[in-house]
């Protein structure tokens, strides 16, 4: 499925427009971004297609769909009769080139430089506005003026614009604050900082006097715009780490001055603009955008003698997501989701703890997000998404969002699209005899002109995909990256737990993956010129090398990509395809077994491979069943390098191609073959699906089994015949120590090749005298030597094999080219060895030369 609302799509459109010369009327931009989304939903989806993904094509979930915009009203209907939805002012993120409120989930940090400025605060001279001279304030002002002449508090910031909306100064009642000695003034600073203001100003500044925290609250001092700025209570968002210990607050402009300010009623004083420029409140500085205005702040400052030092200083700063730009706090109304109604949160977190997390550090990090996070700001001031049902009194200019105005605007919505809301009068969604709930008129009425923040279109996906469609709900996993524990993960989380009436979160578990980087480890960038696009991969190897990258990393950390990376990839595709086309080509006289190969049936070295086979295939499925797809990978492919191609296969080559074809030998070699392609085929379908499919059809028996690999029934993996396994690594280890030994003999040129051999093996364990015992018959096959039995040195220290090798004193057969005593044996045919000649047909003469 895809989300199609949101700000990406509108600023591409919309830009469009401006370059065509084309006014952005409402209406036209939203059709425009409907068939801009309606294209790429094509593009993507084919491209989906070519990488092998599995979907439902033909019915993608799209979230401007009618019905599924329909179902976003509905859930935004749901919140509101549980009481969770409000329209309030709060000081919020707010992005100035979008010109709209960002929630914290559409926030990204980066460092910036930015100036830091310590500022004097003079005392107050005239009356405190609504006092009277008697008051504790007034009284407080006027005994610090008194005792310490030229009095200034010292406020730090790295936000020069936003003094210009300055209310009120917070301090630490808890904490020491000193008077400093700065001529003709006093400087008034925590006493933990003094050593740093005095190192910031290169001035002496002398202590005059230690005074409490408490004693300062009330005071009040004058801010550089000649407003009134008293000292407050900030706990706990005053500490002596930086700064003065006194801080500037502005509660338009930041959400602890909010917090504090609504506590001890300040107004949210806000002289910014939804551009980011000051009005005409913050003369003399109207006109100027907020991130444009620092320095001429910073010498009008200097001027007046209010600026005691500055500097610079890289630190993290919000960002938006969209459009990468700086964002600023701005007090504004908008419309919330409670986090914190009807024990919310804390249901939250419950549903936090219920969930299966993988890694599992990630529970901790939406955890942390859940605890941290503040009411959603789900309004956004954009054209492209859903509008928010909500009406407003023309008598009284209060909002309502009302059940049936929800229900009508829903029926709507599902007959035609969310652009219904916006094209429609006002009086086509009031029902008959509606009344405003706050004076009781009976209209008329306005639409609210906002839309839904786009992560509640994403966070109401499971309710307008699963429940909608009559499917499982809460669904098994989802699978996205760290940013979406504020994002999808969150928001899904929050609309669940308030709409689900038991409070359960919309997923049983979710898996969080890293990032894709380059080959040096860099993010990609096209500035770079490092970006590896799937299209520029396809076309050169194939989806499947793609797919097999993918799932050859561990997704829980940042994976890396280049084309170095994708050919070690594609050599490890060859060898697997290879491995596959052996096992098929082998097959072709081969009557499937109706089940499970009866490993009993099997000579012992093909028991013994069989068990390999079946101890890789159970790993893997575990594996898969863990979401450790790189580790099931790793599996298989370990299985068709390591114990296929270089052991098995290697050795069993000379029974497939020589023996007679129903040789009970080669019928035993053909079974574990048999069943190693149809496992090897199944548990590669998710990852090489193409290849796996190709195999499927290339296989009589499995194609008739099923009409594809996909539709197959995995089955259950017969039983890991554990004394058979341990004895296929035994001889792993025998067959080791024997080819360290040729190849001493090869290298001093006593021997050409492995099968001219003669090998006597020597042990001392029982586990190992026992195997040469019990493989006796089918060690030199095993080995590919021409003799191999007991009777060699015994093993040096450390060691679990002795082995002697001398030339074999057979001659070779002529037609399977080992050295065997047989050969010669049979005058018709003297080149001959016994297998060879039971494998030919009766009265069959070797052609003359």
């Amino acid at each position: 499925g895809w989300d199609n609302h949101g700000m990406p799509i509108e600023n591409n459109v919309a830009a469009e427009f401006r370059k065509k010369g084309v006014p952005v009327e409402r209406a036209a931009l939203r059709q425009a971004c409907r068939e801009y989304a309606a294209r790429f939903v094509e593009i993507q989806k084919q491209q989906f297609q070519r990488l092998g993904v599995l979907g439902d094509w033909a019915h993608p979930y799209l979230t401007m769909d009618g019905a599924f915009e329909a179902e976003i009203v509905r859930t935004f209907g749901a919140l509101v009769e549980g009481g969770y939805i409000y329209r309030g002012l709060r000081s919020i993120h707010w992005c100035p080139t979008d010109r709209t409120a960002l929630a914290e989930a559409e926030i990204e940090y980066q460092d910036d430089p930015g100036p830091w400025v310590y500022v004097a605060f003079p005392a107050w001279n005239g009356p405190l506005p609504g006092d009277a001279p008697d008051s504790a304030d007034a009284l407080r002002t006027a005994e610090l003026k008194a005792r310490f002449p030229g009095l200034s508090v010292v406020i730090w910031t790295t936000t020069p614009w936003t003094l210009p909306a300055n209310l009120f100064v917070m301090a630490d009642p808890g904490m020491e604050y000193v008077v400093l000695d700065d001529g003709e003034r006093s400087l008034l600073v925590a006493k933990g900082r003094a050593d740093a203001v005095r190192e910031a100003t290169g001035r002496a500044l002398p202590e005059q006097a230690t005074l409490p925290g408490r004693d300062l609250l009330g005071a009040t001092f004058e801010n550089p715009f000649g407003r009134p700025s008293p000292i407050v209570d900030g706990r706990p968002f005053v500490t002596a780490d930086d700064g003065s210990g006194f801080v500037h607050a502005a509660p338009g402009h930041g959400k602890e001055d909010f917090q504090v300010g609504k506590k001890f009623g300040f107004e949210a004083f806000c002289p910014v603009d939804e551009g980011g420029v000051l009005t005409d409140q913050a003369a003399p500085f109207q006109g100027q955008h907020v991130f444009k205005v620092n320095d001429a702040i910073l010498a009008w400052l200097d001027e007046r003698g209010l600026m005691l030092a500055r500097g610079t200083l890289r630190h993290s700063y919000p960002h938006c997501w969209r459009c990468r730009n700086a964002v600023i706090f701005r007090a504004t109304d908008q419309w919330f989701m409670a986090i914190d109604a009807h024990d919310h949160r804390q249901r939250a977190l419950a549903a936090i703890d219920a969930t299966a997390w993988d890694p599992e550090s990630s529970r901790n990090r939406i955890a942390s997000a859940v605890e941290s996070r503040p009411d959603w700001c789900v309004s956004r001031q954009r054209s492209w998404g859903v509008g928010i049902p909500a009406l407003y009194c023309e008598a009284c200019d209060q909002p309502t969002v009302h059940q049936d105005v929800i229900a009508l605007v829903v029926e709507r919505m599902r007959a035609a699209n969310s652009d219904v809301w916006y094209t429609e009068p006002a009086e086509t969604f009031v029902p008959p005899g509606f009344q405003c709930p706050t004076c009781g008129s009976k209209g008329p009425f306005e639409k609210e002109t906002d839309i839904l923040d786009v992560w509640f279109d994403s966070g109401s996906t499971h309710r307008a995909v699963l429940l909608a469609r009559g499917m499982r709900w809460p669904c098994d996993v989802y699978f996205e990256g760290p940013d979406q524990h504020r994002g999808w993960f969150n928001s899904s989380l929050m609309i669940a737990v308030a709409t689900d009436p038991a409070g359960r979160a919309p997923y049983l578990g979710v898996l969080t993956h890293g990032w894709v980087l380059d080959g040096d480890g860099r993010a990609m960038h096209k500035s770079l010129g490092n970006v590896i696009l799937p299209e520029q991969v396809i076309p050169q190897n194939g989806a499947d090398i793609l797919r097999l990258w993918a799932c050859s990393t561990d997704w829980r950390t940042d994976v890396r990509i280049s084309p170095e990376i994708l050919k070690r990839v594609a050599d490890a595709y060859r060898k697997v395809r290879n491995t596959v086309r052996f096992l098929i080509a082998n097959l072709s006289d081969f009557p499937p077994p109706a089940g499970p190969v009866d490993a009993a049936a099997l000579e012992p070295l093909d028991r013994a491979a069989l068990a390999r086979v079946r101890d890789a295939f159970a790993q893997a499925r575990t594996e898969y069943n863990a979401a450790r797809f790189h580790s099931a990978v790793s599996r298989l492919v370990d299985l068709c390098t390591s114990d296929l191609s270089a052991v098995y296969l290697d050795f069993r080559k000379d029974a497939l191609y020589t023996l007679a074809l129903d040789h009970p030998e080669r019928r035993s070699a053909q079974a574990v073959l048999w069943e190693t392609v149809r496992g090897l085929t199944v548990l590669l379908a998710p990852v090489l699906s193409f290849t796996a499919e190709e195999i499927w059809q290339h296989v009589p028996a499995l194609k008739a089994e099923a009409e594809s690999v996909f539709e197959a029934v995995w089955g259950e993996v017969p039983a890991v015949d554990a004394a058979a396994l341990a004895d296929w690594r035994l001889l792993a280890s025998l067959r080791d120590a024997t080819y360290r030994a040729i190849e001493v003999e090869r290298a001093d040129k006593r021997l050409t090749q492995t099968q001219e051999a003669a090998v006597l093996i020597g042990a001392t364990g029982d586990a190992e005298r026992s195997l040469l015992e019990r493989y006796a018959n089918a060690l030199p096959a095993y080995l590919q030597v021409s003799i191999a039995g007991p009777g060699g040195p015994n093993p040096p220290e450390g060691e679990t094999w002795g082995v002697a090798v001398t030339r074999t004193p057979y001659a070779k057969c002529e037609r399977c080219w080992n050295y065997r005593m047989t050969v010669g044996e049979d005058a018709a045919h003297p080149t001959l060895c016994d297998r060879c000649r039971a494998a030919l047909p009766a009265g069959f003469a070797r052609p003359s030369a």
